[in-house]
């Protein structure tokens, strides 16, 4: 199968998908204020996600769950990681994050969208995969790290919106 039969035989929705995500990439190129519910949003889709393919999947089993959680925490140390190196501001009056641009989300998109097509093809084109199989648990690990990355960032952006701890005052 050629790289162009590969590529005309996604379905619609998977370049649709990539738009949308390749503008969110784009659009964190340029500096942005959020409210920490807003930040909320994408990790909470991609740790959903990952769960509902981890109950609804036939194909997934032990491995895979064990795979997902093991790329969710490494995934997640990744995320502490950018997120403290981003050069977050936080306003605690008005809870937000001001984070500035940034080619990393881009970046990220781009290697999880290539890794997730990559999987699915080797999936959709084998003829039997079994409970388990390399590809499943890898797109369990794939999934679960992305996840983790995100849920790791926005770890950070909770932690940094805590309200500031009061002085200590001693009696005398």
């Amino acid at each position: 199968m050629s790289f162009q039969e590969i590529l005309l035989g996604a379905p619609a929705w998977v370049w649709v998908l990539l738009a949308v995500l390749v503008s969110r990439g784009m659009k964190a190129m340029k500096g942005s204020t959020a409210p920490l519910s807003k930040l909320g949003i994408v990790p909470a889709v991609f740790v959903g996600w990952g769960l509902l393919h981890l109950l609804s999947d036939p194909a997934t089993g032990w491995d895979t769950a064990l795979m997902w959680a093991a790329g969710g925490v490494l995934g997640a140390g990744l995320g502490v990681t950018l997120a403290k190196r981003s050069g977050m501001t936080v306003d605690r009056v008005r809870r937000t994050i001001t984070l500035p641009g940034s080619a990393v989300p881009l970046v990220l998109i781009l290697l999880t969208f290539a890794m997730k097509f990559w999987i699915g093809f080797e999936m959709a084109t084998t003829p039997y995969i079994g409970v388990d199989s390399t590809f499943i648990v890898l797109n369990g690990l794939v999934s679960g790290a992305v996840a983790g990355i995100f849920a790791g960032r926005f770890l950070i952006y909770w932690l940094a919106l805590r309200p500031a701890p009061e002085p200590f005052l001693e009696r005398s």
